[in-house]
């Protein structure tokens, strides 16, 4: 009887262990000293925002399937309207080996590439097809969005993605309704090769449709705000010691013939504009892990529809150090102009000077899957 007691004890508690879910915690802290000379005055703060935690819950299906439920809370820029914290990531994941679904607010397909600067925003006019629904008030709704994803695997390496998003809507805050669409195809060497060092480390395309009100237009789809981006990562010597690679992206954004003037940030997302941002990468490995990393890139935007010759430059340049694990410090020089109509959106110009310390953090428990990524994944890398 003893023996049958602990027979079944033992099998619920292997059951229980089963069904038992696999947790993972993350958490990046960014920390920095800015110092702002422009044209018009000069500031120095004290920046922590995109400082974040993120948690997430993986559960096997009772099929090929497995589930993810991940919550992320993120302290926004000081001068938003976002409230202490806001929350980047909620949402729910289904997937198996080719196929994912994934329904929730998280990083929306405007960017197919993650460039070297301390923040992801450092050069956002450049690097997003931006939100033709926001007021520019805040960076986080180019980045964010409520998505309904769909993405189909090929030979763990190429990726199709169809999305629905919800942008918010600065003049409509409580419209949940879709009102962007867009399809994204993608190559990407996984993160479990990536010491290969391949020339082609990845590519991309994506539309993007945004269903704007355009007077005079009854067509759903001419009305509509219609990004086009491409993106690579080459690796130009892929040594394992000395690394040096080039990311670059392009986006064009055919936008509305009758938009020739800049009045405020709405034209400024709804106006036809080209812009190419790059970066080249140095990095350095001392005993099979980053030592550190030397980066300097550039952006340039036109846009040609305008009354007055308008266009945005951007030079960046940064430094980062190892000095303990997952522990960095970094050095960030940012220049940016602006002439014709962006002028007197952003100013004329603006250099700033970041000292900053950044520390990442990732830990699984329970763990149970080899995943494609890890939920630091999710947000802005630094020396990898």
């Amino acid at each position: 009887m003893k023996k049958l007691i602990y027979l079944i004890v033992l099998f619920f508690g292997i059951a229980n262990a089963q069904i038992t879910p696999e947790f993972e915690i993350g958490a990046k802290g960014v920390f920095s000293g800015n110092l702002n000379l422009n044209s018009e005055e000069s500031s120095a703060v004290s920046d922590f925002s995109d400082t974040q935690l993120l948690m997430g819950l993986s559960q096997k299906l009772y099929n090929n399937w497995r589930a993810q439920f991940v919550l992320g809370l993120q302290f926004p820029d000081a001068n938003s309207n976002l409230g202490e914290v806001f929350y980047n990531n909620i949402f729910i994941r289904l997937e198996d080996q080719k196929n994912m679904i994934k329904v929730g607010r998280t990083i929306a397909q405007t960017n197919l590439n993650e460039f070297p600067t301390l923040r992801d925003d450092d050069a956002q006019q450049f690097t997003y097809a931006l939100n033709p629904f926001s007021d520019g008030i805040n960076t986080e709704r180019d980045q964010y969005a409520n998505v309904l994803e769909y993405t189909h695997t090929f030979k763990q390496r190429f990726f199709v993605s169809v999305h629905g998003e919800n942008f918010y809507d600065s003049l409509e805050p409580d419209d949940f309704r879709l009102n962007s669409t867009g399809l994204t195809l993608m190559y990407k060497v996984p993160e479990s090769q990536r010491w290969n060092r391949n020339v082609i480390q990845e590519i991309g395309l994506s539309y993007n449709n945004y269903f704007t009100d355009r007077q005079g237009y009854s067509n759903d789809f001419d009305a509509s705000v219609k990004n086009l981006l491409f993106s690579t990562t080459l690796n130009l010597k892929p040594d394992p010691i000395n690394f040096i690679d080039f990311r670059f992206q392009a986006i064009q954004n055919f936008g509305w013939d009758e938009v020739n003037t800049l009045n405020d940030y709405f034209d400024y997302t709804r106006t036809e504009s080209s812009t190419v941002f790059g970066t080249f990468r140095y990095l350095k490995q001392k005993l099979e892990r980053p030592h550190y990393q030397v980066s300097i890139g550039g952006g340039y935007k036109s846009l040609p529809n305008l009354e007055v010759d308008s266009n945005q430059l951007l030079f960046i340049a940064n430094s980062f150090y190892r000095i303990g694990q997952n522990f960095d410090i970094g050095l960030q020089y940012r220049y940016t102009e602006n002439t014709g109509f962006t002028e007197g959106l952003f100013g004329k110009n603006e250099h700033r000077i970041q000292l900053a310390v950044v520390y990442s953090f990732s830990k699984i428990f329970n763990k149970q899957f080899g995943d494609r990524q890890d939920l630091l994944n999710l947000e802005h890398n630094y020396i990898r």
